[in-house]
């Protein structure tokens, strides 16, 4: 996952060559963050590296990547798409920060991965549900196969499991969803995800820009773990020259102390690492850390 959470740290990324990744239903309210800048999403709408999308509280989604592989976004989902396939292929990396999906249609020897604060998913075939939020994470294998790679070691689960992880603490598997799962899934969830694909191959939609991203609306990705939120230092970093950006980076410093550099830059000029603070509270930038731990 970190190999390809690197390509975040190149804001102006190319999309990839084919249309892999198109939006083609959405109800509700849902906008769209790509590079720096803030869009409202749309139907038709073929998704970039690095785009980040997040469907209103009372609004759904649906992105189709051809053959039949869809993905489906539930009410309030906050995700990521870290690397799209191109050249033809299908899938990609994603990251969500919460909410509710639903992957259908993975082919044997598609690559997807799904990451999460809790749990990593890469299905191998069929289709997979997954919830996400409040420290706790579930994952409905509907049909097929999938694996968990995080938490370590991995956990294998075949079409009926149902996967539920709080925290830190170890994961349970379940021959059938919960009740409280199935309740908070949206109706689109519990039919075959439709296809409307062949609505948009000819037609391409621009989203229509609305301004640029204010630290509000990227709060929780600057705040996310930090094999997440460090490439976010190079994409926003335009934005700290604006006052109200700069302002809430500083008072939020001790959240993602990456930024330090960024915010003051004369505490690193011709000193060398060795002066650097000492202290994350001081701003000093987190030591690395293996891929998937906060």
């Amino acid at each position: 996952m970190r190999l390809a959470l690197a390509l975040l740290a190149c804001p102006a990324v190319a999309a990839a060559a084919d249309p892999v990744a198109t939006v083609t239903l959405l109800e509700g309210s849902a906008g769209l963050i790509r590079g720096v800048t803030r869009y409202a999403l749309a139907e038709g709408v073929r998704l970039q590296h690095g785009d980040i999308v997040e469907i209103g509280d009372k609004g759904l989604a649906e992105i189709e990547f051809g053959g039949g592989t869809a993905l489906g976004l539930g009410a309030g989902t906050r995700i990521l798409a870290v690397a799209l396939a191109g050249g033809g292929s299908v899938g990609g990396d994603f990251y969500a920060l919460h909410g509710l999906l639903k992957l259908s249609g993975v082919k044997a020897g598609t690559h997807f991965r799904l990451a999460t604060p809790i749990l990593t998913l890469q299905p191998g075939q069929g289709t997979a549900v997954v919830v996400v939020g409040g420290g706790e994470g579930s994952v409905f294998i509907e049909s097929g196969d999938a694996r968990l790679s995080n938490p370590s070691p991995p956990v294998r689960l075949k079409g009926g499991d149902f996967y539920t992880r709080k925290g830190a603490q170890k994961g349970a598997v379940a021959p059938r969803p919960s009740q409280a799962f199935i309740a908070a899934l949206p109706r689109l969830f519990l039919d075959p995800l439709p296809s409307r694909l062949a609505r948009f191959k000819e037609r391409q939609v621009e989203p229509r820009q609305i301004a640029e991203a204010s630290y509000a609306e990227v709060e929780a990705w600057l705040k996310a773990p930090p094999e997440v939120r460090r490439p976010m230092v190079s994409r926003f970093k335009a934005r700290a020259s604006d006052p109200a950006f700069r302002s809430a980076l500083v008072s939020n410093l001790k959240f993602h102390p990456e930024w330090d550099p960024v915010l003051y830059p004369e505490k690193y000029e011709s000193k060398g690492s060795a002066t650097k603070p000492a202290s994350a509270s001081q701003g000093a930038p987190v030591p690395a850390r293996p891929a998937g731990k906060p």
